[in-house]
């Protein structure tokens, strides 16, 4: 039996952050965003990718844009290689499109 063992990616992250958003009303707990924010610079484009804890499935993608600085939206399509690191670690993959989100 021939195994193959992956432990590499063609593109990596240049950052992973990790946030956790509360809504207080009065004192109350109303609402928890806990997520993960991927970044991402590829031929010369910046993109970044969130999901959320609550839904570790699911990634939604975000881009291309000029730099993370300058989050001007900019020409182009999603890297290939940027893709294949997020189908290793997500089932589904969204990006938003005019009407909503839909799978990429």
């Amino acid at each position: 039996m021939e195994r193959l063992f992956i432990d590499e990616d063609p593109v990596r992250p240049t950052a992973i952050e990790h946030r956790c958003e509360e809504i207080i009303t009065e004192g109350k707990l109303e609402e928890r965003y806990n997520y993960i924010i991927y970044h991402f610079e590829c031929d010369g484009a910046y993109f970044w990718a969130r999901t959320y804890l609550d839904d570790i499935k699911t990634v939604s993608l975000h881009g291309p844009f000029e730099s993370r600085d300058a989050m001007r939206p900019t020409s182009g399509r999603f890297d290939e290689a940027m893709l294949v690191y997020l189908k290793r670690r997500f089932s589904n993959i969204q990006t938003l499109k005019d009407d909503g989100y839909a799978s990429a």
